[in-house]
Parts: C-alpha cells; structure tokens; sequence
C-alpha cells in the first residue's frame, strides 16, 4: 500500500479508470473509498443554454452520448435527453449527497470562448451560495484568469477558495504571482510539469500544489517524496491497495 504521508489523493471526475466519469454512480463509488484514506474527489461543470451547471467534462455530447451537439447550446431538458452508457447528466446540486464526507473536493469550472460569464457567475452564486454545497470543503479550480478575476470581485463568491491551473511551461515560470494576484489559494499542474524544486518554490509562496492526473504508482511515490500536497488520479483504490 501507498504511504500518503502528508498528501491527498482525489479520484479524477469520482474515479473514471474504475467507474463511469462523472455519474452520480461514480461519486457514490468513490465515497465508500473513503475507508481507504481516498481524501475526495475531483471534477468538472459545464454551463448549459439555459444558465443549469452540469457535472460533465466536454463541451459537447459526442465523446460520451455520440451526440455532436455542444453543452451551451442546448437546455437542461434537452441534455437530459441523452444518456452517458446508460447514466443521465447530472446537476451540480444533485450531486450533494454524493460528496458529503469528503474532506476536500476540487470542482473544475470549465470555460470557453463563448462562455457567458455574468451566467456562469449567477449560476456558481445560486448553487454554492446558501445550499447543501456550501458546507462542503470545495476548492474551485480553472484555467481561466478572466474568470478567476471575477470572481474575485464577486462578494458572494470571493470567500471560495480557488486554485489556478497550469499546463504549460511558459505559465508555471509565473504560476505563483498570477495565483496570488487573482486571490488563489493554490497550484493545479500538471504533473510532468513537477520536480521537487517547482514544489518548494510554490510552497515558498504559501501555495499547496495539486497534481494531475497521476496513475502511475512510482510517479505517485516521487511526487509524495517531493511533499506536493495533493494528487488527482483515475485509479484510487488500484494505488491505495499497491
């Protein structure tokens, strides 16, 4: 079995190498893992045309429904139409129940160049403000700074704590000043990115570092010796059992 130590291994969307992505199924898969030291989970939402949250990964339906149409074109009722392998989209307030217990929980917003943010910012403040949510230890995460940017100004929002993600090179050189200047509490990069010298140096900064999407057991190992604080992988109970 994987020594821990100090870090905190999520399930990347609930556990989607041993349950189906993002699917209420797989949240409740990932809970009883809990036993076995599983931290949390982590995954992703999506804005519908009608302002609804979806816990979905892709902007459109064809890699999991075999549907081209994109997720902010069509309604909530529209979406629900189509059936992930036999699983309906779900809704972020519904998957509540689901996440009860975790003791952290990193929600992604995704973004795109057509995202209507004041909808988006309406949505987040109506689903995780005053709602069975908003009790929960969720850190929301995005690669976009515009949105990170607003909310930050949103004095609704501004309490939630953030992480800023990073996929490239070119941005992890100012990773730490850009999270700090848009308020962030933390680093999501992605782990190829990651020595021991990039971690200490978030960490100079006070700024945990998450990493994803790790499923092999001797990177977990190297990156758990680098103390990053939280690793996001597809397989939890396969490395919690090695």
């Amino acid at each position: 079995m994987i020594n821990l130590k100090n870090t905190l291994l999520l399930g990347h969307r609930g556990a989607r190498g041993e349950a189906l992505e993002n699917t209420l199924s797989g949240f409740e898969y990932a809970q009883r893992l809990q036993t076995a030291r599983l931290a949390g989970v982590e995954f992703d939402v999506q804005l519908s045309k009608d302002g609804e949250l979806l816990v979905f990964h892709d902007d459109d339906l064809e890699r999991m429904c075999a549907q081209q149409s994109r997720i902010d074109q069509l309604s909530l009722i529209e979406i629900q139409r189509h059936l992930q392998f036999g699983h309906q989209i779900i809704t972020l307030p519904s998957i509540a129940p689901a996440l009860h217990g975790f003791t952290y929980i990193e929600l992604e917003v995704k973004t795109h160049n057509r995202t209507d943010y004041d909808k988006l910012i309406k949505a987040l403040m109506r689903d995780l403000v005053d709602s069975p949510l908003a009790s929960l230890p969720i850190v929301l995460t995005s690669f976009d700074v515009e949105l990170h940017a607003r909310l930050q100004r949103n004095k609704l929002l501004t309490h939630v704590p953030r992480g800023l993600l990073i996929r490239t090179p070119d941005l992890l050189v100012t990773a730490p000043n850009t999270a700090l200047q848009l308020g962030c509490v933390q680093l999501g990069i992605y782990y190829p990115l990651l020595n021991q010298e990039v971690i200490q140096h978030c960490h100079r900064y006070d700024l945990p570092v998450s990493a994803w999407t790790v499923n092999d057991s001797d990177t977990i190992r190297q990156l758990i010796d680098w103390q990053v604080d939280v690793i996001i992988t597809d397989y939890p109970s396969t490395l919690l059992l090695r």
